[in-house]
């Protein structure tokens, strides 16, 4: 199906929760197309979307033809394939329950950084007034007196500017890295890399097993996502495989070579298993990769919190300490 203009696809909030509930109604039982009808009721800002779909089904497009102009590339290519080599419905349950566990773990991220954020927003605005009301209104007294205060402007003018030049110049060189060079970057940051790592590790075997139990081996899988033509970090990791594999590597090589995956996955890949029996192992993996990755999280929660909350406090006494010594200076000068 071509992709309509004026028709706008699912937001990621949306699409989670398509794909949740559409894997529930299939899990109980419903066709595709009736859970299709059913979700079309029950959602009124899904109706100009979902019409279109049941348009393309009923004109004999494959479900994943007829959600292609709606939906992120990367699921696209699972429904493609599976709707190809496997069983789709079973598919659909999967990305259903993967997509609802990483927005329930993004929602508690956003709610426990939340409230530091407003924090420091308001200290930034409170900066602000102090520099365009309160400041000038001290230099204002003082010139009565003796000289007024010079505030280091040209310091903090200065601090900005190469804070600006500095990000401005890291984000022009991260862009120009391959994005096997940012996740191998990302991987070492401290605290950060270890949630890096199990990331990358249970998407590669969630996405593998579930593929796999399509009926797709590893090289054909590789050789797929290596196809498509977006420039997500999946297809940047099926070319580089492609490359390692053209050497002479080996998949065992390439995973323990790399920074951005942990070790334990090229275990399952050195037994030789059969795709079925692999596919079940890299299913228990990944449910194991997703714990110990929800584990990670919540510690790095609970550092971060206490850390934000602590550098908003120093802010808050500096912004104090801003505000009142000049008061201070400006009111004994006047008794003096």
């Amino acid at each position: 199906m071509k992709p309509i203009k004026n028709l706008a696809r699912f937001n990621k909030r949306d699409q989670v929760l398509f794909f949740q509930e559409l894997g529930e109604l299939l899990s109980s039982g419903y066709s595709i197309a009736q859970s299709i009808d059913i979700l079309t009721s029950a959602h009124q800002k899904w109706q100009s979307i979902l019409s279109q779909v049941q348009k393309g089904l009923s004109t004999g497009q494959t479900f994943y033809q007829a959600l292609e102009a709606f939906i992120s590339p990367n699921i696209l290519l699972q429904l493609r394939l599976s709707d190809q080599h496997g069983d789709i419905s079973n598919t659909l349950v999967r990305i259903g329950q993967t997509l609802a566990k990483f927005q329930q773990q993004q929602s508690k991220l956003s709610q426990v950084m939340r409230y530091p954020i407003i924090l420091l927003g308001i200290l930034g605005l409170l900066l602000i007034g102090l520099k365009c009301f309160l400041y000038p209104m001290i230099n204002q007294w003082r010139e009565t007196n003796q000289e007024a205060i010079n505030y280091p402007y040209a310091f903090i003018f200065c601090t900005g500017l190469l804070t600006l030049t500095f990000l401005t110049l890291w984000l022009w060189y991260w862009h120009h890295l391959s994005s096997i060079q940012q996740l191998n970057i990302l991987a070492k940051v401290p605290f950060v890399g270890t949630i890096v790592r199990s990331i990358v590790t249970y998407q590669v075997s969630q996405q593998l097993s579930m593929l796999m139990f399509s009926g797709l081996t590893l090289p054909e899988i590789i050789d797929e996502v290596a196809q498509q033509n977006n420039k997500s970090y999946a297809v940047a990791l099926a070319h580089d495989i492609q490359k390692h594999l053209k050497l002479g590597g080996n998949i065992e090589r390439y995973i323990l070579s790399q920074s951005f995956v942990n070790d334990s996955l090229a275990g399952y890949f050195i037994r030789g298993h059969k795709p079925k029996i692999l596919a079940r192992y890299l299913d228990y993996y990944a449910k194991t990769q997703f714990k110990l990755l929800m584990q990670q999280t919540d510690r790095f929660i609970g550092t971060l919190q206490p850390l934000f909350f602590g550098i908003i406090g120093v802010a808050i006494v500096g912004l104090y300490m801003s505000m009142l010594l000049p008061m201070y200076q400006t009111i004994g000068g006047l008794y003096q």
